[in-house]
């Protein structure tokens, strides 16, 4: 199997997780949660970030994940970026920023690279640095997340569409999306936002619901999965599946089979507390079960 070279862009995170059975401080953020899975899968991940000088630790954890940590820029002096994650009771969560890096620059993106994962967690990718830098690669993700959130003054985070336009990232090849994102953009459901924005990106569109499963479409089909396992922490676990599914369309170029192998790594994902290396072997395994199992629907005009 070939080994790609995976770049994942954002903030790299201090999480406080805060939920009825569980508490913890850890690294976090998308080249966290996508980059230990593109590794554990066998591929280079390379977090392409910015931290403060008080992130050292959580960069020690990262590159103990197997992500490679050569493209974080310390900044003496900035802060790194830190999020409040409250698990609501009802689920869901409230996210509250504490402290925020400065912007990853635009010279930071161009690598010689395979593929490159957008993961903005506050607004630290612009745009159209995402738009311009996304077409030198073959294979590209965004979770626009951070794209969509604005702060009040104390940091809590609420989301809005504002100006972004999804359909101009024209080069990217696969968009990422939560639940409450695609609702802020006006959908009432998963399958309606996975078909309808594939339709009208042209992209490969995944959204992440959570104990719904996942819902995936390239505009032509609908590919539903779901597993059935009980959660103790899904901080992240959007991530993981992107991370997965941009791996097994790199690998493969099938939409059923990298639909399962995201599914596959969430499952191991949410059985333990914070972030740690999943077992590749035993996710390719299970994904191969999987890809049986899942619906696949074709999309009507």
């Amino acid at each position: 199997m070939r080994r790609f070279r995976v770049g994942i862009a954002g903030h790299v995170v201090i999480d406080r997780v805060i939920g009825r059975r569980l508490s913890y401080e850890s690294v976090g953020g998308v080249p966290t949660y996508a980059g230990l899975t593109v590794a554990s899968l066998g591929h280079a991940a390379l977090a392409i970030s910015v931290i403060g000088d008080d992130g050292l630790a959580a960069l020690e954890r990262l590159r103990g994940l197997g992500v490679s940590v050569e493209r974080v820029r310390v900044v003496r002096g900035a802060k790194t970026t830190r999020y409040e994650i409250v698990q609501l009771p009802e689920g869901g969560r409230r996210l509250r920023l504490l402290a925020r890096a400065p912007d990853v620059r635009a010279e930071d993106l161009t690598l010689e690279l395979d593929a490159m994962y957008y993961g903005p967690v506050a607004g630290e990718l612009r745009p159209e640095d995402i738009a311009t830098t996304s077409r030198l690669y073959r294979w590209t993700a965004l979770d626009p997340q951070g794209l969509m959130r604005a702060f009040d003054e104390d940091g809590n985070v609420r989301l809005g569409v504002g100006s972004l336009d999804l359909e101009t990232f024209g080069s990217v090849s696969v968009l990422r999306l939560a639940l409450e994102e695609t609702a802020a953009l006006g959908y009432a459901e998963p399958s309606q936002a996975a078909v309808r924005l594939a339709l009208s990106t042209g992209r490969i569109v995944a959204v992440t619901a959570g104990s719904r499963g996942s819902f995936v479409s390239d505009g032509l089909r609908l590919v539903r999965g779901r597993t059935e396992v009980e959660a103790v922490d899904t901080v992240g676990a959007g991530d993981v599946f992107g991370g997965a599914l941009l791996v097994g369309l790199m690998e493969t170029g099938d939409l059923v089979y990298a639909t399962a192998l995201g599914l596959a790594a969430v499952d191991q994902r949410v059985r333990h507390a914070g972030p740690r290396a999943l077992d590749g072997d035993a996710i390719r395994r299970a994904a191969s079960e999987l890809s049986r199992k899942i619906s696949v629907s074709e999309v009507r005009p």
